[in-house]
């Protein structure tokens, strides 16, 4: 029996699960809050794939599903997976795993006194380049790591043609926004590539042109538990898309271009050639397919390794907290301690913002909405 699967949530990322989820041969349900609220359904919504269910109460549904896709809004993601974790379904949730860390444990019990199978959505770890470099650094291809890198970008308003930037999830913090949880994607690499972070120290700052109450740049310094540096730069300003990894060893550098699909390595007197290139055809939708195979692989039994679970999930969320903190309070925070508090709860604005254009401290710039 092909597994049965729920996604919750008809957002971008929802639309493209559910088109995975048919396309690998599930039974596939969806929910849409807004739908269920009566309010006009969104396109994506409303344009489902041909035998996929539109449905208007998700909990009832549990009794008869095998696993719940959890797509809806990051601030909903735990409520939504702590529910289908006490029903005993399996869970594969959208990045980042939550904008704090309130319900997380309640999650973790519930996920090991039922032994769920749970994949969070870091779907870069099926990249083919990153996989090649995963085990290039395993072997140590470079030697002892001293450093590393990652870097990515793009203009805000040009990431989803059609919509307005400012009225969508990443434009406020009480929804998850921000280049911190945005692209999380970045602190998750760094975290699986080299092991654990220890400190995070961070800066942010908001970019008045963009018109959002969120951080739009993001520095943040990682000391990681192997004793190597990472440094992570995300932002929502870069006027064409980029996105890069490097890491520092003892006897190489290795250098991960994503647009370009490649991985090149530099030694010591020699000039930087490409060693991996993902294969011919490879398409970014590729990654999130797969992910998504491995996943239900899982959910019918199969003796398939998890690609990212809960735990790495919950070490990223407290990573990215970590640099809100830091930003906040400009000190060093150990990602590893305590209940730290997400952006929305420790109220608006970064301590240790850069002042914005016109020199303005953007604490005392008024969020302006057209």
């Amino acid at each position: 029996m092909p597994p049965r699967v729920l996604v919750v949530g008809t957002g971008s990322i929802g639309r493209r699960h559910i088109a995975n989820l048919v396309a690998l041969g599930a039974r596939v349900w969806a929910y849409s809050h807004r739908a269920a609220s009566g309010q006009p359904a969104p396109p994506v919504a409303a344009g489902l794939p041909a035998g996929v269910t539109l449905v208007a109460n998700w909990e009832a549904l549990l009794p008869e599903i095998d696993a719940v896709v959890v797509a809806n809004r990051t601030d909903q993601h735990v409520q939504v997976a702590v529910t289908a974790a006490r029903a005993g379904r399996a869970l594969f949730i959208e990045k980042p795993l939550s904008a704090d860390l309130r319900g997380v444990q309640a999650l973790q019990d519930a996920v090991s006194d039922r032994a769920l199978v749970v994949e969070a959505g870091f779907m870069l770890r099926r990249h083919p380049n990153l996989l090649w470099l995963r085990e290039a650094l395993d072997q140590g291809l470079i030697g002892e790591v001293y450093c590393a890198r990652a870097a990515v970008g793009q203009w805000l308003p040009d990431w989803r043609p059609g919509t307005d930037h400012r009225q969508g999830y990443g434009a406020f913090r009480g929804t998850g926004g921000g280049v911190i949880f945005d692209l999380v994607h970045e602190l998750d690499l760094v975290l699986w590539l080299l092991g654990p972070a220890e400190d995070v120290i961070a800066m942010t700052r908001t970019v008045a042109g963009l018109e959002i109450e969120t951080e739009a740049v993001a520095q943040i310094g990682l000391r990681l538990a192997g004793g190597a540096l990472a440094q992570v730069h995300l932002d929502y300003v870069r006027p064409g898309y980029g996105r890069h990894f490097e890491v520092v060893g003892r006897s190489g550098v290795l250098a991960w271009d994503y647009v370009a699909g490649t991985v090149s390595l530099e030694r010591p007197g020699a000039p930087a050639t490409v060693v991996h290139r993902v294969p011919e055809g490879f398409q970014r939708n590729d990654m999130f397919r797969e992910h998504m195979r491995c996943f239900l692989d899982r959910v019918q039994g199969l003796p398939v390794a998890p690609v990212s679970p809960l735990g790495d999930a919950v070490a990223v969320l407290r990573t990215a907290l970590a640099a809100h903190q830091s930003s906040r309070d400009r000190r060093a925070v150990d990602p590893r301690s305590g209940m730290i508090p997400g952006p929305a709860e420790a109220g608006p604005g970064a301590s240790w913002n850069t002042p914005p254009e016109g020199g303005k401290d953007a604490r005392e710039r008024p969020f302006v909405s057209s």
